[in-house]
This record gives C-alpha cells, structure tokens and sequence, in this order.
C-alpha cells in the first residue's frame, strides 16, 4: 500500500477485522498514524512530555507460570489478513514476565483502526480459566506470519514481544538471537533503562507481496522514539530494514545502538557440566566486526565467546563500522547432539548500517548465566559522542537473519573452531584455532604463513601451523598466563604481511570457570 503521501483522518473510521468493528477517533492521536512522517511527528510532541505510567498487570495474568502463559495463543483462523494477503499477523496476549500493554493498529487504505482485545480470540488451555481474566488485559506485542513459496503453510518470522525486543528468523532457522530497539544504560554499575515499544501501526501489505511495514512508537523515560521496520521475509535470509528518529527527554549515561542478545553455556573453549552429554549449548557462538580499513578494504574480526566467573564486558574500538552481529557459525548438528533444541538451526543475526557508523566501540557483554533459558549475551554499538536533548539521533540499518556465515565473508580465512587445553598448572595453555576458506585453502604447505600473535596478560611460548588434507590450517599457540586475571589473545594467519584470516579473537579465563548447573536445561520452543 502506497502512503507516500499520509495524512490525518477525520472524525472517526470503522475498519472490520476478523468479523467485528473497531472505530478510532481522530481525537486520539495514535490513530491518526498513517506514515513515518505522521509517528516522526508525534514523537517529536511527546518529546517534550514525560513518558506514560507502564500499565499494572493483573493480579490473575502476573501469578501466571511460564506453562500455563505459553498455552494462551491467537487463534490462527482469526488472524489479521490471513485470507487476503501473504503476509498477516496475530498478537500476543498479556502475562507472565510480559507486562507491558501495548495499543495495536491496522492501517489500511481505508484509513487506521485499532485492533481491540478480545478474550475470544485467544485459547487459554484447559488450566487456566478465561473468567478470571480482565476483558481489557490487552496485547503484549504482534507476531508476523507469512506464506512463502514452496514452504508448508503460514510462517511466523518476525515477532515483537517485551519491551523493545524482536526476533526473526528465515523460514529454513529456527528463533535464536533476539535484537533491541536500544538500550539505555546497560552494563553500567546501576539500574539499566528499558524503552518499550507503547503502540504498533501495521500497514497491510501490497498483495501479491510478502513484504510488510511495522511501525513503532518508542517510550521511557529518557527517550521517545519512531521507528519503522520494513520486513522482507524469506526462506534463506529475511531482512529488516530499520529507520528511527530518536528524541531524548534527558541526558543519558550511555546509549546502546542496534543492540543484540543471546545464549552461550558452553561449546569451544569450556565443556559443559560432568551430567549433560551435550558437546556445546548456545545460540551464537560468537561476535563478528567488519570495520573499514585505511585503505577501504574490509578488515573482519572474529570474537569467539568465553566464560567469565563474573559478568564481563569487552570493548572493541572501530573507527568506521560497516556491520556486526552474532553469529551460529557451527551449524553441524553432532557439534550440539540435541534433537529437542535444534541449536543448530539458530540463525546469525547481522546488522548493517546504510551508511558506516564512525567513531565508537562495539562492546560485548557476557554474563555467567545460570541456564540455557536466559540470554547471557549483548553486543551492541556504542558512539564516543551521546546523543543531547534537543537534537534528534536518526538511524538507518539493517537486521540480517541466515543460516551460518556471513555471505560477503566467504573469501577470508575463518576461525570455524577451536580448542583449548590446560596444562598441569593453571598458568599454561594451548590453543588450537583452525581457519577455513578459499584465501587459506589455495596455499601450498611451502607457503611462508606466519602466525601472528598479540596478547594482554600473557606470554607467547611456543607457536605453529599446520595444513589440513581439506585445505584448512590449524593454528597452535602455547600461552603463559601472566596474571590471575583473564587473558586477551589475538591470532591471524599472514602471508608476506598480507592477511589472509579475520582476526581471532578470545578473552582466555585464568581458570576453568566453575558454575552451579540447574539439573535441566533444554527449553523447547
């Protein structure tokens, strides 16, 4: 649907969804959104505004356990479009750890209308009594499904669920790495802010496409936001085009750009708990950076996941970044050995700025997290300049979800694996770092590779390579750690001074971290 050209509405419209009306006054400025340039607009007013009170969640939706809230779903004949465009959606219901009431609209060339909660389209499951349930409970997010070809039926791709959370995937993955909106205040030595999206415009597709607009209405207390997210779903890589305009009511500390979360217990570099057979649990297995060199060229480097006694955080200076994400770069599925989890369709999850994002760090946080159930993992990008009140931050990149590797990575030397090996006392340790891809497969055995080594807190000992009958060349370093405190290491292979891998990347433990494991961890989804 074409809103090139948005304005405002009248007194009111009646739009029919699903077989009942919903009517918005024009007197209510949320649903007089027709554009980006209309919610541009708004958050410009709220700006200068304190932000709304979160809504209270009942008493009967906040006991709810995580059982019986995961059994209340939409019911799928009642979605949103379902019989007239390839790409529809449904919402979430209220409950559980989802507190927040969120308004939902549909916009349409018959103008905008809000989607109003109704109890009768959504099943509760057989423990849970929709009498006890407020009939004004309200939606918590949206999901978006699409029917793509030659796939089985309606796939749901892309949701936005809590706070200012969403997840997407491909249609051939399966969910994994969630993204943010922003984050305001985060890894700091106090309480982090947390914006959340407070309404949703979903404009109906053109048909016969696929593709949707979600708009988004940012709140908290420090900053109001626009946000318009284009998604393009796809078998092998959906893509989620995003523009925002950001509006801060006050300074802030730190704010947190195109942030990522996600999962790693355990895999290369740290076996998991004596009880679980699994040889690695996570989502991602580690951080990719593409940043801009002095001469143009694209400089990749790769930060393979480590595990700290305590939460930790890297940060990783960039002069010009072209995109980062957290990557599922181990696919194979005996590397995960788990039918229910199936971590090994994870999809990565890569952010490209339209234009290179200068002057900042990319930080990445890792938590000691109890379980697979939580999200331990953040990586986001951070300018050296905050943003002030008073001057508008705008934003435009894109969210990225495939399978494996990135693709404009295929040429380089990738870190695919490595090992790590303790000696007898703490202090020694080998590492074994093997990297794969055409630039490293076409050199000879009498190539002059050298290993290129930097550390912090340690000693280079002893260090090697190796070609493999496959073309890969495994890297061997033997480290003296120097301190009690983890280690920095840096490997790449060079030919002639010509680098012919991304940079490897891993923040070594001084010891084996010990962890009290909860005796069951695979959440099946």
């Amino acid at each position: 649907m074409d809103l090139s050209q948005c304005s405002s509405f009248g007194l009111a419209v009646v739009v029919m969804f699903g077989g009942f009306a919903c009517r918005c006054s024009a007197r209510d400025p949320l649903s007089t959104i027709r554009c980006f340039s209309d919610l541009q607009q708004l958050a410009r007013q709220r700006s200068t505004q304190s932000a709304p009170p979160r809504a209270t969640l009942p008493a009967a939706l906040a006991d709810l356990p995580y059982e019986q809230y995961e059994r209340i779903s939409y019911k799928p004949d009642l979605a949103i479009w379902r019989e007239e465009r390839r790409t529809y959606f449904e919402t979430f219901h209220r409950g559980f750890v989802q507190r927040d009431k969120v308004r939902v609209f549909a916009v349409t060339p018959s103008g905008t209308a809000e989607v109003p909660f109704q109890k009768a389209n959504f099943t509760y499951g057989e423990q849970l009594d929709p009498a006890l349930i407020d009939d004004d409970a309200g939606h918590a997010g949206i999901k978006l499904i699409s029917t793509l070809d030659g796939m089985p039926g309606g796939q749901e791709l892309l949701t936005f669920l809590g706070a200012s959370y969403f997840r997407g995937r491909s249609a051939e993955t399966r969910y994994g790495t969630s993204a943010r909106a922003l984050a305001v205040d985060v890894a700091l030595n106090h309480d982090e802010e947390f914006p959340f999206f407070h309404a949703f415009w979903v404009v109906q597709p053109e048909p016969p496409e696929s593709k949707v607009q979600v708009l988004a209405l940012l709140e908290s207390p420090s900053v109001v936001g626009a946000y318009r997210f284009m998604f393009t779903p796809d078998r092998w890589e959906s893509r989620l085009d995003v523009r925002s305009t950001l509006h801060f009511r006050s300074p802030v500390e730190k704010v947190a750009l195109a942030p990522l979360t996600s999962m790693w217990m355990w895999g290369d570099g740290l076996a998991g708990p004596p009880k679980d057979s699994r040889p690695a649990c996570h989502d991602a297995d580690g951080l990719l950076i593409r940043q801009a060199s002095k001469g143009g060229q694209s400089e990749w480097i790769w930060r393979a996941f480590a595990r700290q006694s305590y939460p930790s955080v890297s940060r990783i200076d960039v002069a010009q970044l072209r995109g980062f994400g957290l990557l599922q770069r181990n696919r194979a599925f005996f590397h995960f050995d788990d039918h229910n989890a199936r971590y090994d369709l994870r999809p990565s999850v890569w952010v490209t700025p339209k234009e290179p994002w200068r002057d900042g760090v990319i930080e990445l946080l890792e938590l000691p997290g109890a379980h697979e159930g939580v999200d331990n993992i953040g990586a986001y990008w951070v300018p050296r300049e905050q943003p002030k009140p008073g001057t508008p931050l705008e934003l435009d990149y894109t969210v990225g979800f495939f399978a494996g590797d990135h693709g404009q990575q295929r040429y380089v030397g990738r870190a695919t694996d490595f090992n790590l090996k303790r000696g007898e006392s703490n202090d020694s340790v080998e590492i074994a770092i093997r990297f794969a891809g055409t630039a490293v497969a076409q050199m000879s055995e009498a190539s002059s590779i050298h290993v290129d080594v930097e550390t912090i807190r340690a000693t280079v000992v002893k260090k090697a390579v190796e070609r493999t009958d496959a073309g890969d060349w495994i890297a061997t370093v033997t480290l003296r750690l120097n301190e009690d405190a983890p280690a920095e290491i840096s490997v790449r292979l060079l030919d002639a001074g010509r680098a012919l891998t991304e940079q490897f990347r891993y923040l070594c433990p001084p010891r084996t971290p010990e962890f009290v494991y909860p005796a069951v961890y695979t959440r099946e989804e």
